[in-house]
């Protein structure tokens, strides 16, 4: 029986872990999760399983900073004293005629502006208790190093527009939010019923980051005529996974896991990296067949 493939959950919170592992991980039909942590940790919780997804919480404690507590009033108080009063959120636009998409967007920059000032106050407050984006980061940097093939995706909740940037920036598959809710009930409420989603997001990386790793490795192949045979069965593989520049589909998903089960790796003379890679592929193409 082909294993399972494993995905890998690293967040700070013990809260966050346990959450996704009684109300979202079932939605993750045929897939293994690990919880950790710290990327050491999720090493060491792995064994020698082989990893084909990583979820990142974005925001969690840098290491290199301590945690003096929690921010004074006075960063808030800041805020809330330069915040604009309904009233000036509205002052010279026209709301009954005019230019409607001018008079919006206008609108809409004020509004902008106040969050803006929130969230200014959110990063001081984040700085004071030494969380940040350094440890998603951070996590990224290590998934990229020792497993090269993995889907690797930014998952939070409090994370800035910036912050997600800053992960794509760095090399990540994506971000996905984490379901809102101001109690621990509501999060896993909300996390129950977007369970569904958060599968399809991860499942669709994972199915980008392995057909552009497969189609890099077997151009290499074929280029080099070294082994020709695993390239056609790489192809094979990739047309599972939605690459309409592969063309479509001339065999099952099972099929094509079973015809690179066939292939023996060790004659292949593959890196360990692109070694890494095929058996991640021939995993996920046979989760079906590993059963739910």
């Amino acid at each position: 029986m082909n294993p399972k493939p494993v995905f890998c959950f690293i967040d700070d919170a013990a809260f966050e872990l346990d959450n996704f592992r009684k109300n979202a991980a079932s939605a993750f039909a045929g897939v293994e999760f690990v919880y950790a942590a710290t990327f050491e940790q999720a090493q060491a919780n792995l064994k020698e399983r082989l990893p084909i997804c990583f979820l990142l919480d974005i925001y969690g404690q840098d290491p290199q900073k301590e945690n003096p507590g929690l921010p004074g009033p006075e960063v808030f108080k800041r805020v809330l004293e330069q915040n604009s009063s309904v009233g000036d959120l509205y002052t010279g636009l026209d709301q009954t005629g005019g230019d409607r998409q001018e008079n919006g967007n206008l609108f809409l920059r004020r509004v902008h502006a106040q969050l803006e000032s929130w969230q200014a106050a959110f990063a001081q407050a984040c700085q004071s208790l030494g969380q940040g984006n350094s440890y998603g980061l951070a996590n990224l940097a290590a998934v990229r190093e020792k497993y090269p093939w993995a889907a690797a995706l930014g998952f939070s909740r409090k994370a800035l527009f910036r912050d997600a940037v800053a992960m794509l920036q760095a090399g990540a598959d994506g971000v996905l939010q984490k379901p809102q809710g101001a109690t621990d009930e509501e999060i896993a409420k909300a996390t129950r019923l977007l369970a569904p989603e958060l599968a399809r997001g991860a499942f669709a990386a994972v199915d980008r980051r392995l057909a552009g790793q497969a189609a890099a490795l077997g151009l290499g192949l074929w280029q080099d005529g070294d082994n020709l045979p695993m390239a056609e069965v790489l192809l094979q593989g990739i047309r599972q996974m939605g690459s309409s520049l592969a063309g479509e589909p001339r065999v099952s998903s099972s099929e094509a896991a079973e015809a690179l089960a066939g292939i023996r790796l060790e004659d292949a003379g593959l890196s360990p990296a692109a070694l890494g890679l095929v058996l991640a592929l021939r995993r996920w193409l046979g989760r079906e067949i590993a059963g739910n």
